[in-house]
């Protein structure tokens, strides 16, 4: 049970470190794109919701590569922790940041999980095979 869980938290702490990295990375390249009580640009934000789409491969990856068992089922819940974890962001940040950023986060967080994890565990499958 432990390593499940640590499987489901591996895959999203490793997105959430690499984008925080790359928010650091960007404001260093772009100091006028992130001005304190101001939206970020639409460049930085575009450049940030690419990355983290990015990312969030790999975190499916990661997460299917640690799981004990039956990986999807681990993806499965790194796809709802992250939706949830997509929610409580929006509903704190609502006004500053893009709405189409986090809209576009949310939108694509499964598909890019689920990538990672086709990557590494194949076609899915939740319980044993037939």
């Amino acid at each position: 049970m432990a390593r499940s869980i640590l499987a489901v938290l591996a895959g999203w702490a490793s997105v959430g470190a690499l984008v925080v990295l790359t928010d650091l990375i960007l404001m260093k390249l772009f100091p006028h794109g992130y001005t304190p009580g101001q939206m970020p640009s639409d460049t930085t934000s575009a450049i940030s919701l690419f990355t983290s789409t990015a990312y969030s491969i790999l975190g499916g990856w990661i997460t299917a590569a640690l799981a004990p068992s039956y990986p999807w089922r681990h993806v499965v819940a790194l796809c709802i922790w992250g939706e949830l974890m997509a929610g409580l962001s929006m509903a704190f940040t609502m006004g500053q940041v893009q709405i189409w950023y986090q809209l576009g986060l949310i939108a694509l967080w499964l598909p890019a999980i689920a990538i990672g994890a086709f990557l590494r565990a194949g076609k899915p499958r939740f319980g044993p095979e037939p």
